[in-house]
């Protein structure tokens, strides 16, 4: 009997572990690449792009000036992926906690850079587009494909 105790309890803790926010499924649904749907302009402030793409993964600079903001975003169906994964990665705590897949490549999923210039969006895209002029314009072509023309 304690063993079938034990059994449900830890049944019913994985279920509730893997609707949780930071869930690999549910993150990686929640960060994908659809948030470049709605394309960015030039005139956004830092709350309007926090709209459009959520929290930024991390600060790289913010120097009361100059603010550039490092985002995440996985492919469209990479929470499939995970989905798929998750009984092979569980015990690992992959996709009850984290996504699991491309965990120990540092570039995936790959970074998307967005630069603020005085508290106004300047410059956003790849590193290699957001690194290869110092000028406040928007990239010719900015998608998670990078394909699309820009605004």
């Amino acid at each position: 009997m304690p063993l079938l105790r034990n059994l449900c309890t830890g049944l019913l803790l994985a279920v509730m572990c893997s609707f949780h926010f930071g869930c690999g499924v549910v993150y990686s649904y929640n960060h994908n690449e659809d948030r470049l749907a709605r394309p960015l302009s030039m005139l956004m402030t830092k709350t309007d792009v926090d709209q459009v793409l959520g929290e930024p993964g991390k600060v790289l600079k913010d120097n009361g000036k100059i603010l550039i903001l490092e985002y995440r975003l996985y492919p469209r169906y990479h929470w499939m992926k995970e989905l798929v994964a998750c009984p092979f990665t569980a015990w690992l705590g992959g996709c009850l906690f984290y996504p699991a897949i491309g965990v120990g490549d540092p570039n995936y999923p790959k970074p998307f850079y967005v630069v603020f210039y005085e508290e106004e969006l300047c410059r956003w895209g790849t590193l290699e587009v957001v690194s290869e002029n110092t000028t406040c314009q928007a990239p010719l072509t900015v998608s998670s494909q990078g394909r699309r023309d820009g605004t």
